[in-house]
């Protein structure tokens, strides 16, 4: 058989498959970073042993999560019986508001090798390593001498997305274990703000989270999400589109960050217009939504978060509404806008969940991955410390969230 009618004969061979296939068989390519799962849990091959068990001290240990934003850093503990404490909002410098800024909107030398020497191994290290030990120490001095912050979790902005070197380099240079690293036979991701927001909001992770195999069994069952994540503060707006079954999946279909429509430019010199500006927010968000069209399967936004200090503001919400009327799987997706959850009652909730959303997700995985399992199957001696551990009343951490 010559070539020329080989390459005929597969071309019709696919042509007449693609004709019988399943709606979702041919949409596939364009279903997007959402994938349809199996209705029934299942594993190919079993969990592998985990290396090691964790000492009662890492089990009782809380969980640090930190965020950095565009001109901010926040800081939020997770103590062992499940509470959330929002410890530090820390500004960050003309320095740091640079950096990021430079980081949303090009390519810039992001690692070199000075960590021999015992040096941040960049001047943007440097940078970096500035805000993220003046989170840990507000944290430290919150934590008094129950413990000391011996590891954390890291989460940036998704468009900029700091990558393993750069985030290791940080925590290398304050002799803090990075948790995204560690205790994990296959440690595939680091945690960027859209996951760790889904997180923070309660969403995508298993309450059985001390045995792998039934929070996978949790995890399996949860629906698949188109989120649309959007935050707002003084230096910038920004949104992320991220196909998400749980909080440690997924990948990014589409990102801005947009230094030029942070809030800070309302009351600039210059300032545009009010109506100018949030006609600019409102578009700059539904261009976002509106690449969900290219999908057959699920073509719209089934999630949305908002993180960020300004995202309360009312003229913010009316903005993002606007943007997504049309572009949402049904209105109860925009519940979080509705304006009866900014009365004064609520308020105040609503601002930290805003503004520390990314934080405590971090914080609720680093205590997670602190005691494990993590993607492993632990030993009967391991589920036997880790029962003890969880049932065993622990010493209170009383302690009160700061007025912001």
């Amino acid at each position: 058989m010559s070539a020329k009618m080989a390459t005929w004969l597969l071309i019709a061979s696919i042509s007449f498959l693609l004709c019988f296939a399943t709606p979702s068989a041919q949409a596939a390519s364009l279903m997007g970073p959402v994938a349809v799962q199996p209705q029934e849990y299942y594993r190919p091959s079993p969990l592998p042993r985990c290396e090691e068990c964790p000492s009662v001290d890492q089990l009782r240990a809380p969980g640090i999560g930190l965020a950095l934003e565009i001109d901010h850093g926040t800081a939020v503990v997770r103590l062992h019986e499940w509470e959330l404490y929002d410890v530090a909002l820390i500004e960050g410098d003309a320095d740091f508001t640079a950096l990021m800024r430079k980081y949303a909107t090009g390519p810039i030398n992001r690692r070199l090798s000075n960590k021999l020497l015992g040096r941040p191994a960049t001047p943007e290290t440097a940078i970096l390593a500035s805000i993220v030990s003046k989170l840990i120490k507000a944290t430290q001095t919150w934590l008094d001498d129950e413990h000391a912050v011996a590891a954390a979790v890291l989460s940036s902005p998704d468009h900029i997305a700091l990558t393993d070197e750069e985030i290791g380099d940080v925590f290398d240079y304050l002799k803090i274990n990075n948790l995204m690293k560690v205790n994990d036979p296959n440690p595939l991701y680091q945690l960027y703000a859209t996951s760790a927001a889904y997180a923070g909001y309660g969403k995508g992770l298993c309450h059985t989270y001390t045995d792998a195999y039934e929070c996978e069994r949790e995890e399996w069952k949860f629906p698949e999400q188109r989120v649309l994540h959007v935050d707002l503060n003084l230096e910038a707006l920004s949104g992320t589109i991220k196909g998400l079954q749980t909080a440690k999946d997924g990948s990014v279909s589409a990102s801005f960050v947009d230094p030029d429509l942070g809030l800070v430019r309302l009351v600039l010199p210059a300032a545009d217009d009010t109506e100018q500006y949030w006609t600019a927010v409102s578009n700059r968000i539904r261009e976002l939504a509106k690449t969900l069209e290219r999908y057959v399967y699920m073509p719209y936004v089934t999630q949305l978060l908002l993180t960020g200090p300004s995202a309360t503001n009312e003229r913010f919400q009316a903005a993002v509404r606007e943007a997504l009327h049309d572009l949402v799987r049904d209105e109860n997706v925009l519940d979080v806008l509705e304006h009866d959850n900014m009365v004064a009652s609520k308020s105040n909730e609503w601002k930290s969940l805003f503004t520390f959303a990314t934080a405590r997700g971090a914080a609720e995985i680093a205590k997670r991955r602190q005691g494990g399992p993590v993607n492993c199957a632990q030993s009967d001696e391991c589920r036997r410390r880790r029962e003890d551990v969880h049932g065993e009343p622990q010493p209170a951490l009383v302690k009160q969230r700061p007025e912001l």
